[in-house]
């Protein structure tokens, strides 16, 4: 990422960050942790020795949505040296694999965090998609954060981190109501290379699919591929993923029939 983005966004991720504490929204020790993150975030070598130093003060809850992807993945621990972490995983047979849920359990274990199945209904979201008539992506987001903040409101939880790596700046933390939502990649101009970085840095790699069971339906039509690849171009323009990573995800898109 040029050196010149990444200040921006960080730079108003800061003055987002202090609209929120100026205003009530934000504790003080809160603030102050996510201020230093922010700081230490200009030198990633500083960052990661940072996040990896044991803190076992008290915490408040904060709830990860926790896909066991690079980004929530990252994000967990990253959030671990702020918040207790709740990594609450939505899960259907539609979008996961048996293996996946098996491998979620024994990185949450790993990762020492609390963790929580939520079992979703997309039984509709995948007939639409078998009959071709939308792209499921948009709408299973939708219902997935649906079920992130009823989780979190249910158990009184105040804060939801999300792995986003393309909600920059001023849509990295926002207050949603009741909720304070942070996009944590998004909110430290984190590349997914560095994200690995910091999985590395505690024995964690992650090899996964690009696509999700359902997804690879929707791209037995060809418009829904189109529309997966400019999500894909979006995260290289955006300079969240190099080209390489780019092409690659584009040509295992291609190759889904």
């Amino acid at each position: 990422m040029y050196p010149e983005v990444r200040d921006i966004r960080l730079k108003t991720s800061m003055k987002n960050l202090e609209n929120l504490y100026s205003s009530g929204v934000l504790e003080p020790q809160i603030y102050n942790k996510l201020k230093l993150l922010l700081s230490l975030s200009r030198d990633f070598k500083k960052f990661l020795k940072y996040i990896l130093e044991e803190d076992n003060g008290e915490k408040e809850r904060t709830v990860v949505a926790f896909s066991g992807g690079v980004d929530s993945t990252a994000s967990a621990i990253i959030s671990k040296k702020i918040f207790h972490v709740v990594g609450v995983t939505i899960y259907s047979p539609v979008i996961m694999e048996k293996e996946d849920k098996d491998r979620i359990s024994h990185l949450v274990e790993k990762l020492g965090i609390t963790h929580r199945f939520v079992e979703v209904d997309l039984e509709d979201i995948k007939l639409g998609t078998l009959e071709g008539r939308y792209h499921p992506c948009g709408r299973c987001h939708k219902r997935i954060e649906e079920c992130i903040l009823n989780y979190a409101r249910e158990e009184g939880i105040k804060y939801i981190i999300y792995g986003d790596m393309l909600s920059t700046g001023y849509l990295s933390i926002v207050k949603e109501d009741d909720i304070i939502r942070i996009n944590m990649p998004s909110f430290l101009s984190l590349t997914k290379n560095q994200c690995r970085e910091i999985l590395e840095s505690v024995g964690i790699e992650i090899k996964q699919k690009y696509t999700c069971p359902l997804l690879r339906i929707a791209h037995r039509y060809e418009r829904n591929k189109k529309f997966t690849i400019q999500r894909i171009l979006r995260e290289v323009r955006a300079q969240v993923i190099d080209s390489k990573e780019g092409l690659k995800n584009i040509l295992e898109v291609l190759s889904q029939h």
